[in-house]
């Protein structure tokens, strides 16, 4: 009885994977390989039903004995011609998913690229077009200012032509950073750190052991971006006060590792903490663009961040 239980059990669990292995040929581009698995479940499914039939109907297996034995022999090469061959889809199968992976990481670089060369683009028409502009007028106001006799419209005229041209300065270096570009990355994180307004009992401590050792130029764009985006959302977001970073080279990689002592987030929760934010994102994107690996933890105390950036092209 309990023989007859499970054949039945079998026999509807071998229809449901007939019905699916036959619908997966039109998702394999009817591969032999797969035609032939798929045609040896049919198979063995009809053997089973026959088994079944057999069971209620006396003698109805004994007609299809020599069927029945064919089916067998048929299942058997099925599945052995089958196997052998199947080895060759799931290469094209793998091959396509490398594919894919190498398209999205170039569409990632691309993406960064395109970025960046618009930030230069941006940066060097705000620099050489409204820079001048600005200094040709506080030239010229330099020299009407002694006909405008209220010394507090003077005084407020001039500050603001001078407070313009310091900004007009300060986002064109923060789209394009000349600092990065010519001194690397040491040079530029440290004269991030002093052009940052932080609170009084802030403290910062880190460690650059990199020297003045320069990388390819997007690697270095890249690293200091996320830097300056995890720096941002510490002051902005964590209510921190300290912060800790490291900067260095390890088993062939370009490392920076980051922690505050604020609130932090949780990566697994991100919707609901990061409201409308997509720092998160972009770091993940930008290393991504260079095949390189981002950790984002909460831990008791703050927010570990280890970022890292293979130092050669793989």
């Amino acid at each position: 009885m309990l023989y007859n239980f499970f054949l039945v059990v079998s026999c509807i669990l071998q229809v449901i994977a007939a019905v699916i292995a036959v619908s997966l040929n039109r998702i394999t581009k009817f591969n032999f390989s797969w035609v032939l698995i798929s045609a040896g479940i049919v198979t063995l499914t009809i053997r089973n039903v026959i088994n079944i039939i057999a069971l209620f109907v006396p003698g109805f297996g004994q007609r299809f004995i020599e069927p029945y034995s064919w089916g067998g022999i048929f299942v058997s090469i099925c599945f052995a011609v089958g196997v052998f061959l199947i080895r060759r889809l799931f290469r094209i199968l793998r091959i396509a998913e490398d594919n894919q992976r190498a398209f999205e990481k170039l569409l990632l670089k691309t993406v960064v690229q395109v970025e960046e060369n618009e930030r230069k683009r941006f940066a060097c028409e705000l620099h050489d077009g409204l820079g001048p502009l600005l200094s040709s007028i506080k030239m010229s106001f330099s020299a009407i200012s002694a006909d405008i006799h209220d010394a507090d419209i003077r005084s407020n005229l001039d500050q603001a032509i001078s407070e313009a041209i310091v900004t007009v300065r300060e986002v064109s270096n923060n789209l394009s950073p000349h600092i990065l570009n010519n001194f690397g990355i040491d040079r530029a994180v440290r004269n991030f750190i002093s052009k940052m307004t932080m609170p009084s009992n802030f403290k910062i401590d880190y460690n650059i052991m990199i020297g003045e050792k320069r990388y390819a130029s997007t690697k270095e764009i890249v690293l200091y971006r996320v830097f300056c985006e995890l720096f941002n959302n510490t002051l902005r977001h964590a209510e921190a006060k300290s912060v800790y970073f490291q900067i260095k080279e390890e088993d062939g990689m370009l490392c920076l590792y980051y922690f505050d002592d604020g609130i932090g987030f949780d990566p697994n929760n991100l919707p609901n903490n990061l409201k409308g934010g997509n720092g998160y994102y972009n770091i993940i994107s930008r290393v991504s663009s260079l095949k390189g690996t981002s950790l984002f933890c909460k831990e008791e105390g703050g927010m570990r961040v280890d970022i890292k950036i293979p130092i050669e092209d793989k």
